[in-house]
């Protein structure tokens, strides 16, 4: 869990060049006095160089809000990332502290890079502290809840910042802390500066690609609950998994469609995940089938066939128990057969 934080932090804001004939003047000073400094943008082109003298330093860039540059020291040292949205910006880099004036948005991308670097350390110190001592159920709770403070407050941020790259520093961070759902949302409400980040986007792209619709009937059983998703998003991760490979228009599939319910029924509350894969069926049949045979578990629609082919499913219906680590425990159940493989599990 760390990790990803860690993993987070390392990366540079993302930018994006948009045209300006404006000009933005760094002027700073730095100790311990380094040989040079120079501007790199995000693809880490050169923007400018100079040598450093008495302490101080100017540097120039295209002023734009909607891009970030990084200033880097030689011999190098931490990048400073900043956002040439004025006129004039002034850096003090003293011990490794940076202090920016000047540009609104460079002083907010640093209080929120200080931010997450501060609650990081104390939720860690903290942590530490607990594991140290034996408790670790409560450093681990302590954990999780720094990563919901910390994916709350940079939905808060990014939210505010749809089109500049403070929302790509807090998009970034929710690459790790978002669920899927709320990334692809989030990321569909950012703007060109978001959309050009490679990683972000890559993010979306791969979640985007293979996504398959999803529905289940919502708590009334009057209507439907539709949201993307894909078999691989349940398998593997931990528990036990019915996948039943059906039809609306198949009559088999039907008169087997009571054991599968029943199993589901007798098993959700003891951690069984049941889907079912509709397979080359219409999505308002399927629907309807679900209404009338009162299936209440996840469909992940598979018109084309996709899923049924990369499982070897040649005629349905068509069950396999996948065990936690995602690995086919049973495949072909059928009837009463269905809970005889089920129930020892359950009801050890």
């Amino acid at each position: 869990m760390l990790r990803k934080i860690f993993l987070a932090a390392s990366f540079l804001i993302g930018v994006v060049a948009c045209s300006s004939n404006r000009t933005c003047t760094i002027t700073g000073s730095v100790s311990p006095q380094p040989d040079s400094v120079y501007l790199v943008d995000n693809a880490g082109k050169r923007l400018d160089a100079t040598a450093v003298q008495e302490g101080a330093f100017t540097l120039t860039c295209e002023r734009n809000p909607q891009r970030g540059v990084s200033v880097i020291t030689v011999p190098k040292g931490d990048p400073v990332n900043l956002i040439p949205d004025s006129k004039e910006i002034n850096v003090t880099i003293k011990d490794g502290m940076v202090t920016v004036g000047g540009s609104p948005l460079s002083e907010e991308l640093q209080e929120l890079q200080q931010w997450m670097k501060d609650h990081f350390m104390s939720y860690n110190t903290r942590a530490m502290s607990l594991s140290e001592s034996g408790d670790e159920a409560g450093a681990e709770a302590l954990m999780v809840e720094m990563h919901k403070a910390m994916a709350e407050h940079c939905k808060e941020v990014y939210l505010n910042h749809l089109q500049d790259p403070v929302g790509v520093q807090a998009m970034s961070m929710l690459t790790f802390e978002a669920s899927d759902e709320e990334f692809i949302r989030l990321y569909e409400q950012g703007g060109e500066c978001i959309h050009a980040d490679a990683m972000i986007a890559g993010r979306y792209e791969s979640l985007t690609a293979t996504r398959r619709t999803v529905i289940q009937l919502n708590s009334t059983g009057e209507d439907f609950i539709e949201t993307k998703g894909n078999l691989s998003d349940y398998i593997g991760h931990g528990a036990y998994v019915l996948v039943d490979f059906w039809a609306s228009w198949c009559g088999p599939c039907r008169e087997e469609m009571p054991f599968v319910v029943n199993a589901y029924n007798d098993y959700k509350d003891k951690g069984l995940v049941v889907l079912g894969i509709p397979v080359r069926d219409k999505l308002e049949a399927t629907k309807e089938a679900m209404k009338q045979l009162g299936i209440r578990y996840l469909q992940i629609l598979d018109p084309e066939t996709t899923l049924a082919q990369e499982y070897g499913v040649n005629g349905i219906p068509h069950l396999f128990l996948f065990g936690p680590d995602g690995k086919v425990l049973k495949d072909g159940m059928r009837g009463e057969g269905i809970d005889a493989v089920l129930k020892p599990i359950f009801q050890k």
